[in-house]
């Protein structure tokens, strides 16, 4: 027996994916194998996380014979974009599981009831086998009950989840995301082995992201002190425009990097002013400080003074 109760269950096909009964639309998306192109590149802290995660699983059968469980409730906080959903994933190819993400937009059913029958046939179907189960968007099912501003529809849907939290078997991960922890039950909070939160990557993240890129190694260390403030979603966006316009255009990646860059950087009120940003790029273009002061009729410090303000050098 589990920790919990609960008998061990075999490795065999899951049951039916269950659909909702008005729209006919399936409750979860079911992926197996899990198979990532790369390994996430994720803060140490929250790699020694994870990894600790992985290790109590490598050992599962020796907790769960001493009537110990692996961590197996995880709850990801933190903005969009900062590697939650792929966090999930790759802790369910590493555990070689199939991964269960719930259809939120299929769930939350308009019907008085519906959603919290819905939730249900969710849970119902993940344990019939072991897997990891991905609740993204998580506050959306587990507000906290005291938010007057919703009906008592959705309290009861949080009294429906912490039933099925309570129940979750030791021999499957289950992994809630969500953007507005501040949102979530406090009841909820306490179901959790595991809470970790996700932070927008700093500048030696952004270079570690970028570590495969086409690019020079100069160029990589000052294109991530640029990004730095953007979520992973945001530079794998301006990765791929950058690589677009590069082909389109029959232009070297780095000046289209550069500039989808420098505009990233605009944009969020990080670049003082546009005539940085031209600097910027001649300087990385392998003008002398020199060069570019004379060229926009500034002085040498000027100049300097941007650089290093971006750049760091």
């Amino acid at each position: 027996m589990l920790p919990n109760g609960s008998a061990l269950r075999g490795t065999d096909s899951f049951t039916p994916t269950p659909v909702d009964i008005d729209s006919r639309m399936q409750l979860v998306e079911v992926l197996s194998p899990v198979i990532l192109d790369k390994k996430p590149v994720l803060a140490e802290k929250i790699k020694a996380v994870l990894d600790a995660c992985l290790k109590e699983w490598a050992s599962i059968d020796l907790l769960l014979k001493e009537g110990l469980a692996p961590a197996h409730m995880l709850l990801f906080c933190g903005l969009p974009g900062t590697g939650k959903t792929l966090a999930a994933h790759w802790l369910a190819q590493e555990l070689k599981l199939p991964l269960l993400t719930l259809n939120l937009a299929t769930v939350m059913s308009s019907y008085l009831g519906k959603t919290g029958s819905n939730l249900k046939a969710v849970f119902d179907h993940a344990i019939s086998r072991p897997c990891v189960l991905l609740l993204d968007e998580f506050d959306a099912i587990a507000k906290r009950r005291d938010d007057g501003s919703d009906v008592g529809e959705l309290k009861r849907l949080v009294n429906v989840l912490l039933q099925a939290l309570d129940d979750w078997p030791a021999n499957s991960m289950l992994v809630a995301a969500t953007n507005h922890g501040e949102l979530l039950d406090p009841a909820v909070w306490r179901r959790f082995d595991v809470v970790i939160n996700f932070e927008k990557p700093d500048a030696p993240l952004i270079e570690q992201y970028l570590h495969d890129m086409p690019i020079t190694d100069a160029f990589r260390q000052s294109l991530a002190k640029l990004l730095e403030g953007e979520s992973f979603s945001a530079i794998a966006a301006l990765v791929l425009s950058a690589r677009k316009r590069a082909l389109l255009e029959k232009t070297e990646l780095q000046p289209q990097l550069f500039k989808l860059a420098v505009h990233s950087c605009t944009s969020r009120g990080h670049m003082a002013k546009p005539l940085d940003g031209e600097m910027l790029l001649m300087h990385l273009e392998g003008y002398s400080r020199r060069e570019i002061a004379a060229h926009f009729g500034k002085t040498h410090p000027t100049v300097s003074s941007v650089i290093k303000r971006y750049l760091g050098e």
